[in-house]
């Protein structure tokens, strides 16, 4: 039987790449999904019309600049040998990926695994990067932004008044954040939990980033100045895997899941929990996103149990039953209707979320 919830339904290509989700972008008037392949190609489907299109990342591009084989000792100052650069396979170079527009440019951004800027000889070299791609062409957009240590396990971009500023924290619990408009310009730097999971979004219209991991905890930093926001947001167990940060009846609310199953809430603000964690899945929240429909301010969480819930922030409830067998990759909009895009083993699907929370 049919979920009237349902929008659509698309069964075209399937990521076959080490990234974990696949995310969607308004692309020439058309709603796309995007995906990397090992191979390093990179496909967009259209979620309307079904067409797929795919061109080859420019992997060649994909090294650092020059001055980072000098900083890392990789070539001497009298004698560089550029014959000694790492070969990127796209397995290493895409384990997390997001999109954004960048100068109204529609691009993906893609974060590298811990062998990303592995070269043999120089193993304590080990780290991923970030790097930005023209999503039309394939074609590598500005610096290769290092620095992260060992493999990114969260990205995301947040787009201010000061330009397009993407996030990144990484296994080590090391976060960075560039501003991509100003050619990749170093933002923060940010000693965080390990193996944790990221989300970041606008603040009184600064960028804030929240972070978790093996920690009980979490904290809300301001990235234009770099310092955490009041104390530690306490009461989650690790791992915090899934962030989001949300306004609920006029007041900024951080939302969070994890490894323990549950949805946990926090007014930014005084940094305390708010009410009781909203529980449900059977299994590690490992995706989360927000919106607005109908005047209330909902979650939608994706877990390995299979299934992916709606919830309403402030009341703590779930609502309605959940959507089976699939797997939430993000929550965004349509023609200005909210929408989760989820996906399966075999399709993908999109589920309007004002009929959802009716």
């Amino acid at each position: 039987m049919t979920d009237d919830r349902m929008m659509r339904r698309f069964s075209g290509h399937s990521h076959a790449g080490a990234h974990e989700t696949t995310p969607v972008i308004q692309l020439d008037g058309a709603l796309v999904t995007v995906s990397v392949d090992d191979d390093g190609t990179l496909w967009t489907c259209d979620l309307v019309g079904g067409a797929c299109a795919k061109r080859d990342l420019e992997l060649d591009a994909a090294g650092p600049e020059d001055d980072w084989y000098y900083e890392n000792g990789v070539w001497d100052e009298d004698d560089p040998d550029e014959d000694e650069r790492p070969k990127f396979e796209a397995d290493d170079i895409v384990s997390a990926l997001t999109v954004a527009h960048l100068d109204g440019r529609p691009v993906v951004v893609t974060g590298g695994g811990r062998f990303d800027l592995s070269i043999p000889e120089h193993w304590d070299l080990i780290g991923g990067a970030v790097r930005v791609w023209d999503l039309r062409t394939g074609r590598k957009i500005g610096k290769t932004l290092t620095g992260l240590g060992l493999g990114v396990c969260s990205l995301t971009t947040v787009a201010s008044d000061q330009g397009l500023i993407a996030v990144s924290s990484c296994e080590n619990g090391k976060l960075l954040a560039w501003n991509l408009t100003r050619e990749g310009e170093r933002v923060a730097e940010i000693e965080g939990s390990y193996n944790g999971g990221m989300g970041a979004g606008l603040v009184d219209g600064r960028p804030v980033a929240v972070i978790g991991g093996h920690d009980d905890f979490l904290q809300a930093w301001d990235l234009f100045c770099g310092e955490q926001i009041g104390k530690s947001l306490a009461g989650i167990k690790n791992l915090a895997r899934a962030i989001a940060i949300t306004e609920v009846n006029g007041r900024t609310v951080v939302v969070a899941g994890g490894d323990d199953e549950a949805v946990n809430r926090w007014d930014l603000t005084t940094q305390e929990p708010i009410g009781s964690p909203m529980t449900g899945h059977t299994d590690t929240i490992a995706t989360l996103g927000t919106a607005h429909v109908a005047g209330r301010t909902i979650a939608v969480t994706g877990s390995n149990d299979g299934t992916t819930r709606v919830w309403d922030l402030a009341s703590g409830r779930q609502i309605g039953a959940p959507f089976t067998g699939h797997h939430l990759q993000m929550v965004t909009e349509i023609a200005g209707t909210p929408v989760a895009v989820t996906q399966s083993s075999d399709d993908i699907r999109v589920w309007d979320l004002t009929l959802a929370t009716r």
